[in-house]
């Protein structure tokens, strides 16, 4: 097999740093663990903040990424919706973050790349979209470029943060048992490919086998459809590839 820069580059683990993202969950909690002992050392509250939860997959990540951005106080910020909202406690029409915190810099940057380095513009998405960044369909359903930015603490030191850089779209959910809208490259060449390889292959394995196929690697655009996983769910829709319910394996 021949080989390229691919077989000389590191795994990537959990963390999020130039690497593409899908936030496939949302939800507001109390810090726990790690993150609350280093906002309640950092001069936070006497007790762990309230936090964004992220869930955020992606298929260069061997498992999905949780990252917390916090938000404030408890006393400052009641969880409602079963974690899906949170309220101001002083004015509950208030949907607003503080500047400065974690939350507002994760807002922030999710704005900025929507509005492809406009914040404007990103405001503008949101304000059509008819949602409050304090739920969380704010957050769900939207892809981005992750990269680490260095950001100063409380306390006075330095932290790298995983924040949006660049914004890849949306997530289209299916209807009923319609397939959902899935921008992607066609080509039936490179799709027979893909499937006549997928036997036994999980989505990783699969990815795997189009970033090292000579055929693939020559459509630029075609081999980012299948790594992102958009070229591999059109298939299952179509139903020219399926799934091992157990095994998660192609048959």
């Amino acid at each position: 097999m021949v080989k390229t820069r691919a077989d000389f580059m590191p795994e990537v683990g959990g963390f999020l740093d130039n690497v593409d993202g899908d936030i496939v969950d949302t939800e507001f909690a109390i810090a726990t663990g790690d993150y609350a002992d280093k906002v309640m050392m950092g001069g936070g509250d006497a007790k762990p903040p309230v936090v964004i939860r992220l869930t955020i997959e992606s298929p260069e990540l061997e498992r999905p990424a949780v990252q917390s951005f916090s938000v404030g106080s408890q006393d400052l910020w009641n969880i409602a919706s079963d974690g899906k909202s949170i309220e101001n406690v002083k004015n509950p029409d208030r949907h607003l973050f503080r500047k400065g915190s974690r939350a507002w810099t994760l807002v922030e940057a999710m704005m900025t790349a929507v509005g492809d380095g406009n914040l404007d513009k990103g405001q503008d998405f949101f304000i059509k979209k008819d949602v409050y960044m304090t739920e969380a369909k704010f957050y769900t359903g939207l892809s981005f470029h992750w990269a680490a930015k260095t950001l100063d603490t409380v306390g006075g030191g330095k932290t790298n943060t995983p924040l949006p850089e660049k914004f890849l779209g949306e997530a289209k959910p299916a209807k009923g048992k319609a397939a959902p809208v899935i921008e992607t490259v066609e080509d039936e060449a490179l799709d027979a490919i893909i499937v006549a390889n997928a036997s036994g292959k999980t989505d990783r394995e699969l990815k795997s086998f189009a970033v090292r196929s000579p055929e693939i690697k020559k459509d630029d655009a075609y081999m980012k459809a299948v790594v992102s996983g958009k070229k591999l769910k059109q298939l299952e829709y179509a139903g020219l590839l399926t799934k091992d319910p157990d095994t998660q394996k192609y048959l």
